[in-house]
């Protein structure tokens, strides 16, 4: 088996498909379709990965600093 450097210094350096290579069959219209729905996919987990990322740093205000410990308000 491959050691895992090798294997991620291996990937670095292939270049990755595009849509045509992985679906050479799709006419000019349909890979216009994919690329277009790929698209608007990725800008949806970008926006999840955005509001979840907001939202953790939000409630790390109620830390105390340097501690990592949550403020009891009893």
């Amino acid at each position: 088996m491959m050691p895992l450097g090798d294997m991620v210094s291996r990937m670095d350096t292939k270049p990755a498909p595009t849509i045509r290579d992985l679906y050479p069959d799709l006419s000019e219209e349909q890979l216009a379709e994919v690329e277009d729905s790929l698209e608007r996919y990725l800008a949806l987990v970008m926006r999840i990965f955005e509001r979840l990322e907001s939202e953790t740093d939000a409630s790390a205000v109620h830390l105390t600093p340097n501690t990592g410990k949550i403020l009891c308000n009893s």
